[in-house]
């Protein structure tokens, strides 16, 4: 048998010979060991040749060692090869087809869009390197590069959960055993605290909608006292329906289409001011929509809710002369005077749809009005109440 391991065939597989220089057939040789090569099962399942490395160092045992190889194969001992790993730009893209193809899939849409955007910066850094060799330095160095590019942190913890994502379900296909993402901290964001809107304020806005805006004011206007009155998030409160709206029961169901942030329904009680701005909408609403607040570019016999009114209330906005409201402001509104009217915890974080419970109501929706924390200081006394000394214990005349 010819053994051909020169210098510069050494690591290429090279047929075997027998001792009158036949070739042995499936029998081949790379660096001093021997393989067998036979037809065998891939991961998808199809039969395709593969070497398998041999214990043999001569070529009798290597005829004894292929014949039990093939017997093995025979009996389905011998086990498909493992799949390639993927780059993680394939990763990716099965991540979001995943929830992009099945929309009970636990995503909406519009999680999966903005983690597409997340996920693409991701891709332009490390989406040519294979996803079981990244590691947490190549990860650090993705959040060094996004910093120096003057993105902000927050946009960057985003694109690192969404990479995590990716990463936790290429785990969960065996793609990978330990997240490179490990130990890698979330980056401080520094969010300075916006004041608390002030009634007169509100007023302000209100007043200059109709005014500002001709078309979509009295939408608008309707829209920001429904928020301010139950604090409902910006889109859940667009796709509420008047059948969602009992006036019997005196509540409004907020997420009742499953899309909510949490995906859960929830009833928000209704408040003097929240029911009477309902009745006075309900008693002028659109005939043709179920909407509380329809499309007002829907075409006829069509009805679907508004979309967006940001434009419209940059608009007004600058009218009232405010430095900065968004809808999400009036959320801090409606539930900072929950607070200061003596609401619970508990309560609040019911009508604002919070799984987290009461500590981000105190946290972070507690604002209290300067008046408010005046009035407290009020009652604050460090006078020590008297304390009568105890009466003295006057001995039984009882003899013993």
């Amino acid at each position: 048998m010819q053994n051909k391991t020169t210098a510069t065939n050494r690591y290429a597989f090279l047929p075997v010979n027998d001792s009158r220089k036949r070739r042995v057939r499936g029998l081949w040789i790379r660096n001093g060991r021997y393989y067998v090569q036979m037809r065998v099962l891939n991961a998808a399942g199809i039969m395709r040749p593969r070497k398998l490395p041999l214990k043999a160092i001569n070529l009798e045992e290597c005829r004894l060692e292929m014949a039990k190889k093939l017997l093995a194969r025979e009996q389905g001992e011998i086990l498909p090869a493992p799949a390639a790993r993927p780059s993680l730009a394939v990763c990716c893209d099965r991540y979001l087809s995943f929830y992009e193809g099945v929309p009970d899939a636990g995503k909406r849409a519009s999680t999966v869009c903005r983690e597409r955007g997340n996920l693409s910066n991701v891709r332009r850094y490390l989406g040519a390197v294979r996803v079981d060799k990244l590691t947490k330095a190549m990860v650090m160095g993705f959040i060094e590069q996004r910093l120096k590019s003057g993105v902000k942190p927050r946009t960057v913890n985003l694109d690192i959960i969404a990479f995590r994502n990716v990463l936790k379900r290429a785990r969960d296909d065996d793609y990978l055993v330990k997240l490179p993402t490990d130990g890698v901290k979330q980056l401080k964001v520094n969010t300075p605290m916006r004041p608390l809107l002030k009634p007169e304020e509100l007023e302000k806005l209100f007043g200059a909608c109709r005014t500002e805006c001709p078309r979509t004011g009295g939408l608008l206007a309707d829209y920001l006292h429904f928020l301010t009155y139950c604090g409902a998030r910006e889109q859940e409160a667009l796709r509420v329906t008047w059948d969602q709206v009992n006036f019997e029961r005196k509540h409004v169901l907020i997420g009742a289409d499953g899309l909510a942030k949490n995906r859960t329904g929830r009833a928000v009680d209704f408040n003097a001011r929240l029911e009477a701005h309902l009745r006075d909408m309900h008693a002028r609403r659109a005939p043709d929509s179920r909407f509380l607040f329809p499309s007002p570019r829907r075409k006829a016999g069509e009805d679907r809710p508004c979309l967006r009114l940001r434009s419209a209330l940059e608009a007004v906005r600058k009218k009232a002369g405010l430095p900065h409201v968004g809808f999400h402001d009036l959320r801090h509104f409606f539930a900072s005077y929950c607070v200061m009217s003596g609401i619970d915890f508990k309560t609040i974080a019911e009508w604002l749809g919070h799984e987290s419970g009461t500590m981000l109501i105190d946290r972070v929706y507690g604002h209290l009005a300067a008046g408010h924390k005046q009035l407290m200081a009020q009652k604050v006394s460090f006078a020590l109440p008297s304390v009568s000394p105890p009466a003295p214990q006057i001995e039984s005349a009882t003899p013993r």
